[in-house]
Order: C-alpha cells, then sequence, then structure tokens
C-alpha cells in the first residue's frame, strides 16, 4: 500500500506555518488554487535558498508533499528516519559517487510512481542544486525522466505545477516571501505519442518547464548586470509604494525581463546604477531604510514600545545569543542558515521559555517575574516591528546629520537620476 499521507507530517504542519509566518515580515501565496485538488502532480520550482524552499512549499499547500531530496543528507540513521517518516525521499547524483546511483534512483523512482498512482503530490527542484542568485540554472533530466518514467508505469492525468518563489532577502529575517503558483502543464498528450523519440520528450519537457518557471520567478540571465538590475527593486516599489507585494513583484518581473534582454541599457547598469550602489554603500545607507520625512507615529513608536524590547531582550537575549552563535560557528553554507534559525525559533524557543519558568517558579521568584517569562515571546513578537520602526528611525537620523557632507549630496543626484531613467523606459508594467 501506498503511503498517501504521513501522520507526522500533519503534526509539524502548523508549528512550521507558524515559524515561516513569524520569521518572515509577510508570506504572500498567489494562484494557490491552481495546484489540482485529486490528481497526480509533480511540483517543480525554483532552488535558491536552501532547506527554506521545501518547507516554505509544504506550508504554502493544503496537500502533502513528497519530496525528492539530496541523498547525503540522509546519511545519519535517525535523521534518515525523520525524513522518510515526513514524505522525505534520497535521489543520488553523479557528486555523490554511489556505485549503484543508477539502481538506488530507480528504486526511489519507482516508490514515486506508486505514491503518483494515488494522486500523490510529488515535489522537485529541476535545477539539481541551489544557490543564492536571482536566476534559474539549466534544468537536469530527472524531472523528464520522472514523468516518462511514471507514464511508462501506468500514471495517466498526471501534471507539473510550476512555482516561483521570491524571497526579498536570502539571509535576513523579517523580510517578504513571495510564492507564485502557475497554470499545470499537461502531459498526457505529449507522453502517449508512442513515436516521439526519447531525447525529444526530455528536451520538451524541460524547455516547457523552464519557460513556465522563468515567468514566475526573477531570473536575469547577465551575470553583468545581475546585482544592478536588482538594486532598482527599492528604487521601483518606492515609486509605487501603495501597491500591495504581488503588484510590485509583477512591475519589477516586468523592468528586470525587460533591461536583461535590452544591452542598449546595460552600459548606463554598469556606470550610473554602479556608481549610485557604490556611493550607498560608502555612506553606509539603505535604500530600503532612506526617506526624506518621518511621520510623527513613527517618532512616538520608539518609547512606546521600548518597554516590550527591554522584556524581549532581557528573557530572549540567551536564546538569541546561542542560535547566532550556532549558525555563525556550525553552519557554513550561509543559505543554510536561515533554515536553522527558523527552526531553533520554533521548537527550541518555546522549550527555553518554560525551562526559565519552571526555574522560577520552583526557586520561588515573585509571580510577577513567572509572568514576565511566560509572555516573553508576546514582547518578542510586539518587539519585531519595533525594530523595524528603531532602524528606520535611526537612519533617518543617520541621513539628516549628512545633509552638509557632499558625497551625500552626490549620492542624492545620482539616485534621482536613476529614478528618471527607470521613469523613462518603455516596458510592460502591470494594471493596477
Amino acid at each position: 500500500m501506498a503511503k498517501e499521507r504521513s501522520f507526522y507530517y500533519e503534526f509539524l504542519r502548523p508549528a512550521v506555518w507558524t515559524g515561516i509566518n513569524l520569521f518572515f515580515r509577510r508570506v504572500v501565496i498567489r494562484n494557490k488554487h491552481k495546484l489540482p485538488a485529486d490528481r497526480a502532480v509533480v511540483i517543480v520550482a525554483n532552488h535558491q535558498n536552501a532547506l527554506l524552499d521545501p518547507v516554505v512549499l509544504c506550508i504554502s499547500s493544503r496537500r502533502q508533499l513528497h519530496w525528492l531530496t539530496r541523498a547525503d543528507v540522509f546519511k545519519h540513521p535517525l535523521v534518515n528516519a525523520i525524513l522518510r517518516k515526513i514524505n522525505m525521499l534520497p535521489v543520488y547524483r553523479e557528486r555523490d559517487r554511489v556505485s549503484d546511483i543508477h539502481d538506488k534512483n530507480n528504486e526511489i523512482f519507482q516508490q514515486c510512481y506508486t505514491r503518483m498512482k494515488h494522486n500523490a503530490v510529488i515535489g522537485i527542484f529541476p535545477e539539481g542544486t541551489h544557490r543564492g542568485k536571482k536566476q534559474l540554472v539549466p534544468l537536469k533530466k530527472g524531472l523528464a525522466r520522472l514523468v516518462i518514467g511514471a507514464y511508462q508505469s501506468g500514471v495517466r492525468n498526471l501534471c507539473i505545477v510550476p512555482v516561483g518563489l521570491d524571497y526579498e532577502s536570502f539571509y535576513g529575517p523579517q523580510k517578504n516571501l513571495l510564492v507564485t503558483y502557475g497554470d499545470p502543464i499537461e502531459l498526457d498528450a505529449l507522453l502517449s505519442d508512442s513515436e516521439t523519440p526519447q531525447n525529444k520528450l526530455h528536451a520538451e519537457i524541460t524547455q516547457r518547464v523552464h519557460k513556465a518557471l522563468t515567468k514566475l520567478m526573477i531570473h536575469i540571465d547577465s551575470d553583468d548586470v545581475h546585482s544592478e538590475i536588482l538594486a532598482l527593486k527599492p528604487l521601483l516599489d518606492k515609486q509605487h509604494r501603495r501597491d500591495d507585494i504581488g503588484t510590485k513583484y509583477d512591475r519589477f518581473h516586468a523592468l528586470s525581463q525587460f533591461l536583461d534582454s535590452h544591452p542598449e541599457h546595460h552600459h548606463f547598469l554598469n556606470h550610473e546604477v554602479n556608481a549610485y550602489r557604490n556611493s550607498m554603500h560608502q555612506l553606509h545607507l539603505e535604500e530600503e531604510l532612506y526617506t526624506d520625512e518621518l511621520p510623527l507615529w513613527r517618532w512616538l513608536a520608539v518609547p512606546f514600545g521600548l518597554p516590550f524590547a527591554i522584556v524581549a531582550a532581557l528573557l530572549l537575549w540567551p536564546i538569541q545569543a546561542f542560535t547566532e552563535r550556532f549558525v555563525h560557528t556550525v553552519i557554513k553554507d550561509t543559505l543554510f542558515r536561515n533554515s536553522i534559525r527558523i527552526s531553533f525559533w520554533t521548537f527550541i524557543t518555546p522549550l527555553y521559555v518554560f525551562l526559565v519558568w519552571g526555574i522560577l517558579k520552583l526557586t520561588g521568584a515573585p509571580t510577577m517575574l513567572q509572568y514576565f517569562a511566560l509572555t516573553s515571546p508576546i514582547a518578542g513578537l510586539i518587539t519585531l516591528p519595533w525594530w523595524r520602526n528603531w532602524k528606520l528611525v535611526k537612519h533617518y537620523l543617520k541621513t539628516y546629520h549628512l545633509q552638509r557632507n557632499a558625497s551625500f549630496s552626490e549620492w542624492k543626484k545620482q539616485r534621482a537620476s536613476v529614478i528618471d531613467w527607470i521613469q523613462s523606459l518603455s516596458y510592460n508594467q502591470p494594471n493596477v
């Protein structure tokens, strides 16, 4: 009997959903209705942020996902047992240097086919690797092999659903995350043609998926202007600050595709935009925090939220310090650090809070202090937007003191020039 649903997967989902939504400032999921509810599906997505990618996709869908995951993370017997309990399956790559790699992967694929016959959703990252760059690398053959093998084993009415993941930042907390589901790619008509050569089938499936994913993600093909194009998003968002996250993404997606495919604009990107970026870094400024004026309520929010920030700092600082020390000393790949932070925030912080409360209770500490310990997570939640506001106030004060600085004046001119240039470009903006 195929494993259709995992109890452990369902048990962990609410906690993981909470952790993701606390870690990110906002999580927006678009078009999740495009994931069919009662048929076999292969979900594919761009892979840019290590372990966060499959976790985000799992919490974005009501259906349980069965993930094909790099085999090296299954090496430890305990980890292997846990991952398999939550629908993870190992897939072996050439770099794993396994002697019987073909037979091992065939065995895993057979398990996928059995699950798909019970309408399971199989998840796979067709790039075969992750990296913190907004660029889709050439897709591996594993995806085409999976769907062709599924059809040959008797799976029918199978489709591929592409999903685009867009992280405002790959490394920092309290940033926005956008998940966009695309239209299903139907396969039966293509796979039923027995006269189509296998190599042509592989190429056709790969091409369709690649095209679908680049429509759902920020894909900047040119490495020469990759950073410069990304630097334009905060500026563009400032010009349309009232738009929602999805509309801002669509506008930047259109701009990035336009600039990537029009080399005549690359000179401006490499010189004027780069000069603007360099000046900003030299002045230690951040475009996301820059503003010419600050409303009164932001000033008032600083003293109002300060008591909560103090409580959160006093009680939660030890676990926060432990988490940061762990991710910086143990986790070498920086793209894995956020997934570890979320794990600690979600599962270890509550245990730590109850431990502190228990110690205070056993030692006869004042009731008020025990109460503060139990409510420290609430203070922490209130403190998250307070810290964002405090950073904004600090940045405003910095720019205020730079008003008579010649370098700052030059940067403002460069910034204005870049904004004027963006507004002069003719690209397909979304209708608002």
